[in-house]
């Protein structure tokens, strides 16, 4: 399987995570999707305030970022 059709097949499963985790409508599920694939996933959160999302779901993803950052700090420990 080449890079590309990897990282396809990750932002899938993590748009979907993140659909259920939110409850996302199709959408907001799609425009991530997008990001996504131009921004990459790490790049998406960086850049959460240059998303046109709503301001509910903005800040649900920034309250996940703020958990990523969490345990990037501690190196994954809890």
């Amino acid at each position: 399987m080449n890079l590309d059709k990897l990282k396809e097949k990750e932002y899938i499963k993590c748009v979907g995570l993140l659909a259920e985790l939110l409850a996302l409508d199709a959408d907001a599920k799609e425009e991530i999707h997008k990001c996504f694939q131009n921004m990459g996933i790490k790049n998406f959160f960086l850049h959460l305030e240059s998303v046109d999302l709503s301001p509910e779901i903005s800040e649900r993803l920034k309250s996940i970022k703020c958990i990523i950052e969490i345990f990037d700090e501690e190196g994954g420990q809890a």
